[in-house]
């Protein structure tokens, strides 16, 4: 089945804490068997548990994340999204802007898939929604 949104790190780690936004998880539950993660947030979510310090809660973020990949597809950063991101980069640099490189990575992946991104994030992706072909919906006040 093809995959037809593309979560942001933010809306993953809603999961996980301690009281999530119910809005985020119905939406989630909803379409979970359409929704997959990029490779940049698989990254983001492993440096970011590695980065804590040992004990009950890294380990229960630990035990998420590796049931969380046993049951999500994680879309790889590829060469076509890799030019895309290139190419939206070198548009924002003439305009004076820097892009921040994992949410560009995300949106171009989100792009060359043709996936809508899901964020809590909606300002850093707001330039890319204006450069590229960039479709984003924020489940927290849809």
């Amino acid at each position: 089945m093809k995959k037809t949104y593309l979560l942001d790190t933010n809306i993953v780690l809603e999961f996980i804490k301690e009281r999530p936004d119910e809005q985020v998880l119905a939406f989630y539950s909803a379409r979970r068997n359409i929704c997959a993660i990029s490779s940049i947030t698989w990254q983001e979510m492993t440096r970011g548990v590695k980065r804590m310090p040992e004990g009950k809660r890294r380990d229960r973020i630990q035990d998420f994340i590796d049931k969380f990949g046993e049951n999500v597809d994680v879309i790889p950063y590829d060469k076509f999204s890799a030019s895309i991101c290139g190419e939206i980069q070198a548009m924002a640099e003439q305009e004076g802007r820097v892009l921040p490189n994992y949410d560009s990575q995300i949106a171009a992946t989100a792009i060359s898939n043709g996936m809508v991104l899901v964020t809590h994030n909606l300002a850093d992706f707001e330039p890319m929604k204006e450069m590229a072909f960039l479709r984003v919906e924020d489940w927290f006040s849809a």
